[in-house]
């Protein structure tokens, strides 16, 4: 209540309600401006504000009565900013403000105090993840395991309820998924994101791509670049998300997808520490990449190593033999010149070529494979019998035997080397017959076969029970199957004779590089 007072004191103490009207003004302004506290705060605050209008007006009648009842009268009217008021009420008129104003303050107090430990709570828990997360990268030595534990861990944080990661796939411009926690699995396979013009690659997983940045989503169904995923969004009650991508240097690796079943989740604080948590994951896969190139190039040179000492063995024992041959007799036959002798010569010539042959190609073989193509087997088959075949040995084909992911020039020499090793215990009419299996194929003949007891050393270099064999030819398959990541198997054929299986054979290149891709 203002009212004008001669008394200094008198017109100073009238003007406090009207102070206090216009204080709760601008606290009102500046909770609808969201500065004071968080819209979802505004109830709280409210019900505070009418408890301290209820508190102010309650002790204010409890004064009143008191007067009342001492004997003290009260004006029948009162004007208030030119109203007329009855006198029992124009009381509450100059402390209603006043119970507003601390009703008001104490909302804001109680609802930044609510902020502040939530804001606590949400520190604490996103430390927790981070320090977990992080740990399990430090452990991780394979990277599937890593992305699993890391899409495990953060699921188990409180606000995310599911996550995935997904490789990206250059050449495709596409984003596989690889590992999941908290979603089911027919849920994340089929999720289509893409890294193109298309719908599907302007969406949050598309742009952390390209710009190696978080990206964040309140709302997912006020977002009109998350169309294309809506109705997946809508089955697993999902209504914001982030997008991590995984970075390390200029290298893009994929990126992780959190889901949260309500909006706002993901202010500034979790994103920084969620882009924190991407590039410590992009640095750990880089270095398991960086282990396993020096674990591959360690495995080569361990390889390289055990060839040199193949080829020193050769050199000084298996060439050398027939080295001396060939020159003792060379000797014998110019004294006699017997035609006999010069054929000694030429025999042992013949074995040093056919050793130098085999050493030329094991120092030819590298460990592995880099590039698969989809070649047709029953050509590949073909054209090895055109050189190592003979016009009195048969080969016989199965019918359907399809393609295969591979090398098609050392499947070439596999099968080559093959024919010959029938050839040489079969003889010259030998059958040989190539056929199919359910995950690769075989190579049979009709020969006197392999003893089961000599199995196990019949790849081995220098094994060999023939004369005219350099124990090397096997020894060649084995590599070569190895080196297309193949398991081979040595059984007795139908005829009696050797077969060789070879197992685990892709038929389709693009399919094999799916699987083996990063």
């Amino acid at each position: 209540m203002f009212v004008l007072h001669e008394r200094p004191i008198l017109v100073a103490l009238s003007a406090v309600p009207l102070v206090a009207s216009l204080a709760v003004v601008v606290v009102g302004v500046a909770v609808a401006d969201e500065r004071l506290v968080p819209p979802e705060f505004a109830g709280r605050a409210f019900a505070w504000t009418v408890g301290g209008i209820v508190a102010i007006v309650a002790l204010d009648a409890w004064i009143l009565s008191g007067v009342l009842a001492r004997g003290f009268t009260l004006p029948p009217t009162v004007d208030i900013f030119g109203v007329p008021v009855p006198g029992e009420f124009a009381p509450l008129f100059g402390v209603t403000p006043f119970g507003v104003l601390v009703g008001f303050l104490v909302g804001v107090y109680d609802a930044r105090r609510i902020v502040q430990q939530r804001s606590i709570a949400q520190l604490s828990r996103i430390n927790e993840t981070l320090r977990i997360t992080t740990q399990e990268m430090v452990e991780a030595d394979d990277r599937e395991a890593l992305e699993q534990a890391v899409c495990e861990r953060l699921a188990e944080s409180e606000p995310y309820d599911g996550v995935w990661i997904g490789r990206y796939h250059e050449a495709e411009e596409v984003v596989r998924p690889t590992a999941w926690a908290g979603l089911p699995d027919d849920y994340v396979q089929s999720i289509v994101v893409t890294v193109d013009e298309s719908e599907t690659g302007g969406g949050a997983g598309g742009k952390a791509i390209r710009t190696g940045e978080i990206q964040t989503v309140p709302n997912v169904y006020a977002d009109p670049s998350m169309e294309p995923w809506w109705e997946l969004f809508e089955q697993h009650g999902v209504e914001s998300l982030a997008v991590v991508p995984v970075v390390h240097d200029d290298t893009v690796y994929g990126f992780f997808s959190i889901y949260a079943d309500r909006r706002n989740v993901f202010d500034e604080r979790e994103s920084d520490v969620l882009s924190e948590v991407g590039e410590s994951m992009g640095h750990a896969i880089a270095s398991i990449e960086l282990v396993d190139l020096l674990a591959a190039r360690e495995r080569e040179l361990a390889r390289q190593n055990e060839r040199l000492e193949k080829f020193a063995a050769v050199v000084s024992h298996d060439l050398r033999n027939p080295l001396n041959l060939a020159d003792g007799y060379l000797g014998v036959a110019r004294e006699s010149g017997d035609e006999a002798d010069f054929q000694q010569v030429r025999d042992a010539l013949d074995r040093m070529e056919a050793l130098i042959e085999d050493l030329l190609t094991l120092a030819r073989q590298g460990a592995d494979i880099d590039e698969f193509e989809t070649a047709d087997l029953a050509a590949v088959v073909d054209d090895a019998w055109g050189v190592a075949g003979t016009d009195s040995a048969t080969l016989h084909t199965q019918d359907g035997l399809g393609t295969v992911a591979c090398d098609p020039s050392r499947l070439g020499q596999l099968l080559e080397n093959l024919f010959r090793n029938a050839r040489q215990h079969g003889g010259a009419d030998v059958t040989v017959t190539v056929g199919v299996l359910d995950d690769g194929f075989f190579v049979a003949d009709n020969g006197p076969g392999i003893p089961e007891a000599d199995r196990d050393q019949v790849f081995d270099v220098g094994y060999t029970t023939h004369d005219e064999g350099t124990g090397f030819g096997l020894n060649i398959v084995h590599d070569i199957a190895s080196a297309h990541g193949w398991d081979i198997t040595l059984t007795e054929s139908d005829a009696g004779g050797a077969r060789f299986e070879f197992h685990g054979v892709e038929r389709d290149a693009s399919r094999h590089h799916d699987h083996d891709g990063p």
